[in-house]
């Protein structure tokens, strides 16, 4: 059994503010609204989201600014 060296175990972690966390479920919870709302609705109904480009590009703006505060906002923890 010798010499041999011990591997030591090292997590990189951030740490998430409460707010940002919030932020975070949130744009989740968004997310699968959106889901929802692409979903067809049955078998006889047409598959077509009646959204406008507009409305889309700006739930797609708005979750990208979300989560760009959220990466933001984590803070690396570690030894």
């Amino acid at each position: 059994m010798g010499n041999r060296k011990r591997s030591v175990l090292r997590f990189d972690c951030y740490i998430l503010p409460l707010g940002a966390h919030q932020a975070l479920i949130q744009a989740r919870d968004h997310l699968h609204l959106l889901a929802q709302l692409a979903q067809p609705q049955g078998e006889d109904s047409p598959d077509v989201v009646y959204l406008s480009a507009e409305a889309l590009a700006h739930c797609f703006d708005r979750l990208a600014d979300d989560l760009d505060r959220i990466v933001h906002a984590a803070a690396p923890y570690g030894p």
